[in-house]
C-alpha cells in the first residue's frame, strides 16, 4: 500500500474581506485532525497562501 498524502490549506486573512471583522482559524480545528493523520503515518503538507494572491 503507497504513503497517504494530505493537503491541509490554512487561512492567512487576518480579516474578513472589507468587513474589518477578525478572522483566522481555530487551533483545535487543525490540531485534532492533524495529530489523528500524524498518529496514522500519513503525510501531511501544509500550506497557507499569500494574502495578496486571494484579491
Amino acid at each position: 500500500m503507497s504513503q497517504l498524502n494530505i493537503l491541509m490549506v490554512l487561512t492567512s486573512h487576518s480579516e474578513l474581506g472589507n468587513t474589518g471583522e477578525k478572522t483566522g482559524f481555530w487551533v483545535e480545528e487543525f490540531a485534532a485532525p492533524y495529530y489523528v493523520f500524524a498518529d496514522a503515518g500519513v503525510n501531511i503538507t501544509l500550506a497557507s497562501p499569500p494574502v495578496a494572491s486571494l484579491r
